[in-house]
């Protein structure tokens, strides 16, 4: 079977007409629709069901596509495969991470620079919603995100969970509070909150939490990104911002007095996932081996 058929099939179906098609590959129609036609007569069926201005792709047609987007995608791999063998720990990896667990990777990046000098890295800091999709498009070498996993055909490997920390603005600080808060604690304190932009996970758990307490939660910002919520209260925020322990850097410690969230049912679960199809580097697998042990 024809790649270059495969190609232009593939790029019809994502461009949605075979005009769009010829002007991203730069080419007139009548080679794409003449292969088109081809690949329909070699297949012995019909791809697209075409009548005048209006198409439609069949069932056989987006099977084809899902097999020679695939198939295509591996081949484009074929290059970067082999320089990774030729080179060892050089190039660029392309890292995903949720704000909530990128300090996964961040605690091994110093160990993994000192060790590999040439190796680069490219972090996209995402919803796990977000990351998955630049996974399944291959953008992304590997991500941590925040379970449950929505799509298929991953590998996923599963990281420690992480427990909440409540961040709380010097004066908002009683000195009855203890190191572990309980919710009740917190009623009557604006609160900054972690909450995916997709919504669900800990957030929901946080307001049932409330509510099973009859406290109504005074909650004056939330987000996805906990270096945006510390943010605000480095810049004067009166309020208390809860947020994964690991995900709380240093320098919280030495202006804020940080507590622990004592809530049974708060916690967050990352992993590592990637495409159990794709060519894992050497490079790749230390850089995850070393996530995971850490």
């Amino acid at each position: 079977m024809d790649t270059k058929r495969l190609h232009y099939f593939c790029t019809i179906i994502e461009q949605g007409q075979i005009s769009r098609a010829a002007r991203a590959l730069n080419i007139t129609q009548p080679p794409l629709s003449q292969g088109l036609l081809e690949l329909e007569e070699e297949l012995g069926t019909r791809l697209i069901i075409r009548e005048g201005h209006h198409w439609q792709v069949t069932e056989a047609g987006r099977l084809v596509y899902q097999r020679a987007r695939h198939l295509l995608n591996q081949i484009n791999e074929i290059p970067s495969e082999v320089k990774n063998v030729v080179d060892g720990f050089s190039g660029t990896l392309q890292v995903g991470s949720s704000s909530t667990c990128v300090s996964s990777f961040l605690k091994v990046l110093p160990a993994l620079h000192q060790r590999y000098p040439a190796l680069k890295f490219r972090i996209l800091t995402a919803d796990s919603n977000e990351l998955e999709a630049h996974v399944q498009a291959r953008d992304l070498d590997f991500a941590i995100i925040l379970l449950p996993v929505h799509g298929s055909g991953y590998a996923v490997q599963v990281l420690p969970a992480d427990t909440f920390s409540v961040v709380m603005a010097p004066e908002l600080e009683r000195e009855e509070l203890p190191a572990s808060l309980q919710i009740e604690d917190l009623a009557g304190i604006p609160l900054v909150c972690s909450r995916r932009w997709s919504g669900g996970g800990s957030y929901d758990r946080l307001l049932r939490a409330f509510q099973e307490k009859r406290i109504t939660p005074e909650i004056v910002l939330d987000t996805p990104d906990t270096r945006t919520g510390l943010g605000a209260l480095f810049r004067g925020l009166k309020a208390a911002a809860i947020f994964p322990a690991n995900e709380v850097p240093p320098e919280c410690f030495d202006r804020f007095r940080v507590h622990s969230l004592d809530l049974a049912d708060m916690a967050i679960h990352p992993a590592i996932i990637r495409l159990k199809d794709r060519f894992l580097s050497l490079a790749t697998q230390v850089v995850i081996e070393a996530i995971a042990q850490c």
